[in-house]
C-alpha cells in the first residue's frame, strides 16, 4: 500500500508524489510533533481508497477506481521544508515522516455522489475550511488520472487529493477535526 499525494503551491500549481505507509496516522491517534519540526503546518484533504488496479486511467473512467472516501490531514515540518528547498534538495523528509498523514475511517460511495459531498475541517472547535468536493481546485478524477500516468494504482492505495489551503503555526494542544457531510470522521489532538 502507498499514499499517492497531490501537493499544491500557493499559486494552485500541482505536483505529485508517493509516500510510504509509515506516514499513516490512523484510528484518531494523537499526533506527536517530532523534534525536528519547530514550525508545523497541515493541509486538510479529501482521501480516496483505490479499489481497482490501474495504469494510464483516463479521467472519464477514474471514478471506477475508487469506492470509498474519507478525510485526511497531511502535516509539514515548515522549518525543515525551507531548509531543504534552500539547499536545492527534495523536501520529502519534511512531509513524509512517520505519522505525518492522518486518515479517517472510510465511507462507502455506493449510491452517493462524491461531487456533492461537503467536507469541513476544524481547529480547536472553529471551522477553518469548508467546501464541496465538486468545487475543489482539481477534481479527484483528474488527480487520479494524472497519478496513474506516473504510478501503478493498486487496491488499498490511498489518494490524498491535496489542496491550496494550508493551516500554519500549529502547536501542542491543538485539536483537529475532519467532517464529511456533517459526520466527524477525524478527531485528534497535537501533542
Amino acid at each position: 500500500m502507498k499514499l499517492l499525494c497531490a501537493e499544491y503551491n500557493e499559486a494552485g500549481e500541482v505536483a505529485y508524489n508517493v509516500i510510504g505507509d509509515n506516514a499513516l496516522l490512523r484510528n484518531n491517534d494523537d499526533f506527536y510533533i517530532p523534534a525536528f519540526a519547530t514550525e508545523l503546518s497541515c493541509v486538510p484533504q479529501i482521501v480516496l481508497r483505490i479499489g481497482k488496479i490501474g495504469k494510464h486511467v483516463a479521467e472519464r473512467f477514474a471514478e471506477r477506481y475508487y469506492e470509498e472516501v474519507g478525510v485526511g490531514i497531511r502535516f509539514y515540518a515548515d522549518n525543515l521544508e525551507r531548509e531543504l528547498l534552500a539547499a536545492s534538495l527534495s523536501p520529502s523528509a519534511a512531509m513524509a515522516f512517520d505519522s505525518s498523514a492522518a486518515i479517517s475511517s472510510m465511507k462507502s460511495l455506493a449510491g452517493v455522489s462524491l461531487e456533492d459531498m461537503i467536507f469541513s475541517f476544524e481547529l480547536n472547535g472553529e471551522s477553518v475550511l469548508t467546501g464541496k468536493v465538486g468545487e475543489i481546485s482539481q477534481k479527484p478524477e483528474k488527480t487520479l488520472a494524472v497519478m496513474s500516468e506516473y504510478y501503478m494504482l493498486k487496491i488499498g492505495d490511498f489518494l490524498f487529493c491535496g489542496g491550496v489551503f494550508r493551516q500554519r503555526n500549529l502547536s501542542i494542544g491543538d485539536r483537529l477535526r475532519g467532517l464529511l457531510d456533517g459526520e466527524c470522521l477525524l478527531d485528534f489532538q497535537i501533542k
